[in-house]
């Protein structure tokens, strides 16, 4: 009996790996065309991911040293698709298989912040205002491109 199902276990994989081949070969030929795509992807920066397609801008909060014209590639990409396919990294994506570029297009300072602090007489401190404001960095993204087949298919180099 057990003798007898490893066959059909080894043609259900063969199948299976057919299958597998066949959308790999369609998401590359998907991803090759440049016309009629418009692609997004998910990006880390620090301890946000951003889901952004061409020409957004995003906001950083906090300081970022990069300074305004400078461009930026960024290497933290989670995944990169379009409304026909989707790659998702395992848990990023190789700088070989896709790029995001932005530009800095301005740093500035956000609006003033205050957090408002009191405490009853009987302990004899009052209250307290404490101000502040925080940096802040906007980013222009200007490409996301795939570079090549999707990496571990057979099409990869």
């Amino acid at each position: 009996m057990f003798v007898r199902t490893i066959p059909k276990l080894v043609q259900e994989n063969l199948q299976h790996d057919k299958e597998v081949q066949q959308l790999y070969n369609k998401v590359n030929h998907l991803a090759n065309d440049k016309d009629r795509r418009r692609l997004f992807a998910v990006i880390q920066i620090g301890n946000d991911q951003r889901k952004v397609t061409t020409e957004d801008i995003i906001c950083k909060v906090d300081e970022f040293q990069p300074t305004i014209g400078d461009r930026i590639r960024f290497e933290k990409v989670l995944l990169v698709g379009s409304s026909d396919f989707t790659v998702i990294g395992r848990p990023i994506l190789s700088p070989h298989f896709v790029r995001v570029e932005g530009i800095v297009i301005e740093k500035t300072l956000s609006q003033t912040q205050m957090h408002h602090w009191y405490a009853p007489k009987k302990k004899k401190v009052g209250q307290r205002n404490y101000l502040w404001r925080d940096p802040l960095t906007m980013i222009r993204i200007t490409n996301i491109e795939i570079l090549g087949p999707i990496p571990g298919t057979n099409q990869s180099n």
